[in-house]
């Protein structure tokens, strides 16, 4: 049996959904910064044929269809097994059940992109290279450089990165001169409980008094929360106070809410802020 070549184009779009499990057909035009969607479609296209990728497509008559939604199948992930030594085998297991995946968890994974592509546009090309990298030659930080993962990563990352402990969905490491900000990035459900809210934020707390995570090179702790709607970001910052007044770390902790909404705007738009709700432990210490 002839082997099933594929092109550079399409090997970065296994990457990319190793890296987030489901994107849709935008979302892979927008990393690949091509303008033409037809030709992104056609690479799609070959994927889905030659079996490496499946889609998820279920045209509704009559309303705005959304675009195609696409994952890993079981020969692209044994492609990218076999092409990149170091991808992990335990997160590769997990990915067996994909097909299987609810639609609160492939949105999860949707918008965990979305919060790369709406505040570092310009950076998809560099991002796209040290993924490729990352999977090559193995992690290595850089200084003065946003350096985003997902739990495609964590594996490796979880031996020099005690805040992954945390589970967060997304994480990014900056060191500057003054330090390492380590921010840590959570899509809440559509419907989540206020129980769960409540279990949620103490969690992140019980995690951060448990472990030690405040060394000297460490500058500050972002906590970044992407909410369904506003009515939550309000319940969060009135439970947040409280557990505020009960931190006494030595490092700064932030946190950050905005509505899925806003993240959709700034994509679209492709300009002005997100307009994060920030709320630090200083400034409840002060």
């Amino acid at each position: 049996m002839s082997k099933k070549i594929i092109t550079n184009k399409q090997n970065t779009i296994l990457i990319l959904l190793l890296t987030f499990r489901f994107l849709n057909s935008k979302q892979i035009q927008q990393f690949l910064n091509h303008k033409d969607h037809r030709r992104i479609n056609g690479w799609l296209k070959d994927l889905t044929e030659k079996e490496y990728i499946e889609r998820d497509f279920k045209p509704i008559y009559g309303i705005l269809t959304k675009p195609a939604i696409y994952f890993l199948s079981q020969k692209g992930r044994q492609y990218v097994r076999d092409s990149h030594f170091d991808v992990s085998s335990k997160y590769l297991g997990r990915l067996r059940e994909d097909k299987k995946r609810s639609k609160a968890f492939r949105t999860k994974c949707q918008l965990v992109a979305d919060l790369y592509l709406a505040h570092y546009p310009s950076k998809v090309s560099e991002f796209l290279e040290d993924l490729e990298g990352y999977l090559k030659d193995g992690i290595i930080f850089e200084d003065n450089k946003p350096q985003f993962f997902t739990p495609a990563f964590y594996e490796v990352l979880e031996e020099l990165i005690p805040i992954l402990k945390l589970k967060p969905d997304a994480y990014m490491y900056q060191k500057y001169e003054d330090g390492i900000v380590h921010s840590a990035f959570y899509v809440l459900d559509a419907y989540v409980p206020r129980l769960m809210l409540q279990y949620f934020l103490k969690n992140i707390f019980t995690t951060l008094n448990d472990e030690y995570w405040e060394e000297d090179t460490i500058h500050s702790l972002q906590i970044y929360v992407l909410c369904p709607n506003n009515m939550v970001i309000i319940y969060l910052r009135r439970l947040l106070k409280s557990f505020l007044e009960k931190y006494y770390g030595s490092k700064e902790l932030i946190f950050h809410f905005a509505t899925r909404n806003q993240i959709a705007k700034r994509i679209k738009t492709k300009s002005g802020k997100t307009g994060w709700i920030n709320i630090s432990s200083r400034d409840e210490i002060d």
